[in-house]
């Protein structure tokens, strides 16, 4: 009898625990989520416990409402002797490239879908100076594009968005 019990127990127990879960909560006066387009907005009123430590670069944020962010980092060498222009941007169609180079190899270009696939690549004559290049045929969003001085390896990036 009583390992009946004993078992009658930690059965009652055990479906205790299973049937109990743990989700963020918060006490707060007030808060909302709101949605529209591509953005959204949340916030909470009067939240009591909110803290932000950082050593080095590790951060740590403390508080029940967390940001999610997706960071995206564009490193450009040096850019001496080496200047780039890229117009119009937004563009439906074209857009024009210019720059001024000390070197007389010309300047690779590099067009980059937003997950990083190439889409494209072109090498143009320092002579021209100037050039243009068709996106008509692209979907409309948002691509990267690295123009880059063979003789020198300078580089600039550009985020350009095609309507």
């Amino acid at each position: 009898m009583k390992t009946y019990k004993l078992f009658l127990i930690s059965m009652i127990f055990t479906l205790n625990l299973a049937a109990q879960s743990i989700s963020p909560q918060v006490v707060a006066s007030s808060g909302n989520y709101m949605e529209s387009g591509n953005y959204s907005l949340s916030w909470t009123l009067g939240e009591p416990v909110i803290a932000t430590a950082q050593s080095g670069n590790t951060i740590l944020t403390q508080g029940f409402q967390q940001p999610s962010y997706n960071v995206t980092s564009i490193t450009q060498n040096n850019l001496f002797g080496f200047e780039v222009n890229v117009f119009p941007n937004p563009t439906p169609n074209y857009i024009t490239i210019s720059w001024k180079t000390e070197s007389t190899s010309g300047v690779d270009i590099f067009l980059y879908d937003m997950s990083g696939k190439l889409i494209t690549a072109k090498t143009l004559s320092s002579s021209d100076q100037k050039a243009s290049v068709n996106l008509s045929q692209l979907a409309s969003e948002q691509y990267i594009m690295e123009v880059k001085d063979k003789n020198t390896s300078n580089s600039k990036i550009f985020k350009i968005e095609k309507k």
